[in-house]
């Protein structure tokens, strides 16, 4: 299959916002000439909108432009502060991630995914991409902590992730993707998936995205057996 980029959402509207700002900017010191209290105060208010519109344009600006590509032998993520890779031999399965006892199920609102290692993903995210997930999600432990506390007030270990972590296959983590390895454990334990992917990344809807990378999946995978069997025959 050929590679499919998948544009970010993150970046939307990011022009508009900008010439936006930039417009209520040049207006607001425009008629900061005129000699009027009503008038200050109105071209000051328009310059904080101006200022809050330019910094979100240059903040969407930042982000990447692909969220996710889809190759025929692995998925990329995309993020202002790194990204990783993983091969479709490590993904276990995707999935919506969700929370909650019994019939009441509450749908998380982002992509989960079952890793078959998470030592191959840790070794290959920075710490600073480990920081900002473990920030940026913190809601979604939050959401699976209420469903199984609704009152709040239970006491919860997973509300602070330990900076230790040791792999099944005994190699040991610090720091902060120790952290992020806790947080996966954790999210596996309370969704039965380890990492999670904001649906607001994505332009399509998450079903379309599912279908499209359970295709890629098999088809990867079926590529890989194929060409093990006939690496195996030439041997």
């Amino acid at each position: 299959m050929d590679t499919i980029k998948l544009p970010s959402s993150c970046r939307k509207n990011a022009k508009s916002c900008l010439y936006i700002g930039i417009a209520l900017a040049i207006i607001s010191v425009g008629i900061l000439y005129i000699p009027n209290i009503a008038v200050s105060f109105i071209a000051a208010f328009g310059i904080i909108l101006a200022y809050l519109g330019i910094r979100i344009g240059l903040s969407k600006s930042g982000q990447p432009q692909f969220g996710l590509v889809l190759c025929h032998d692995h998925l990329q993520f995309h993020h202002r502060y790194g990204g990783w890779a993983l091969p479709w031999r490590q993904i276990d399965r995707f999935g919506i991630p969700c929370v909650g006892r019994g019939f009441e199920r509450l749908e998380l609102n982002y992509i989960g995914i079952r890793l078959n290692d998470e030592q191959f993903l840790l070794d290959t995210l920075s710490p600073r991409l480990c920081a900002h997930l473990l920030t940026e999600q913190r809601s979604a432990l939050y959401a699976a902590l209420r469903q199984e506390c609704p009152s709040g007030t239970c006491p919860s270990d997973h509300l602070l992730e330990d900076d230790y972590y040791h792999t099944h296959s005994g190699k040991i983590y610090h720091g902060l993707k120790a952290m992020f390895a806790n947080r996966m454990a954790n999210m596996r334990q309370m969704t039965g998936y380890d990492l999670l992917i904001d649906q607001s990344v994505l332009e399509q809807s998450p079903e379309q995205f599912l279908r499209l990378a359970r295709d890629f999946r098999n088809q990867g995978m079926a590529h890989s057996i194929t060409s093990s069997n006939d690496s195996a025959c030439k041997s």
